[in-house]
């Protein structure tokens, strides 16, 4: 890819507000959420490796078992309902011994996101010169809507403002130039892209509602 570097980061915290130790859950064919993101990840024609980074040891020992070559464990405060993503992203770059270009964090809770998706994303950020890309999908819903222009996000969608469907994110995907990131901490900015994804593979496993709704897809 252009000769870069890219790692992927996954996240997982052993406790979750709404459902227990859902990073564990069985939800398929034996698989947990963290194996169908794994696996996932594997299968990209980019990534150049993958780190976990928890602060769980059941989590550890079991993504180890499933093949999870690098993992960190990151200090319990970022891995409370008030740590901030961006925080435990910076705590895992700041990890790396290695040199890379770009990330990519790919969170569990998107258990329907393909190997096409990851691939297809980075093809866009990578054409367009995104200094970071955030993976949306259409909904009915406003939490989490945005406005783009042309390739760009341009600011969140105003959410008095009623509509038929809206552009969310969806938690998919979000992918940054490591030097970008550190130096802003966000990924937003004036050079935000988008990657439209299917609502059918957008589901984000945030609330037993979720879950039921998974298990009816996959079925």
């Amino acid at each position: 890819m252009l000769k870069k570097k890219i790692i992927a980061i996954i996240p997982a915290r052993y406790g979750s507000k709404r459902i227990k130790n859902k990073n564990l859950l069985i939800i398929k064919n034996n698989k947990t959420l963290l194996d169908l993101t794994y696996l996932q990840a594997i299968k990209s024609k980019y990534i150049d490796k993958i780190l976990l980074t928890t602060e769980s040891k059941k989590i550890t020992n079991y993504c180890k078992s499933i093949g999870f070559k690098n993992i960190i464990l990151r200090p319990r405060y970022l891995s409370t309902d008030k740590a901030k993503s961006e925080d435990v992203i910076l705590h895992a770059l700041s990890s790396i011994k290695e040199k890379f270009d770009y990330f990519i964090l790919l969170q569990p809770t998107s258990p329907l996101r393909s190997r096409s998706d990851i691939d297809n994303s980075l093809r866009v950020f990578l054409r367009n010169n995104n200094d970071a890309l955030i993976s949306i999908s259409k909904s009915r819903n406003s939490r989490f809507a945005v406005k783009t222009k042309k390739k760009l996000i341009i600011y969140k969608q105003d959410s008095s403002q009623k509509l038929a469907t809206y552009l969310c994110i969806n938690g998919a995907i979000y992918i940054a130039k490591i030097n970008y990131f550190k130096k802003n901490k966000s990924f937003y900015g004036s050079n935000t892209g988008y990657f439209l994804m299917p609502k059918k593979r957008s589901i984000d496993i945030d609330t037993h509602a979720d879950l039921k709704k998974l298990y009816k897809l996959l079925k």
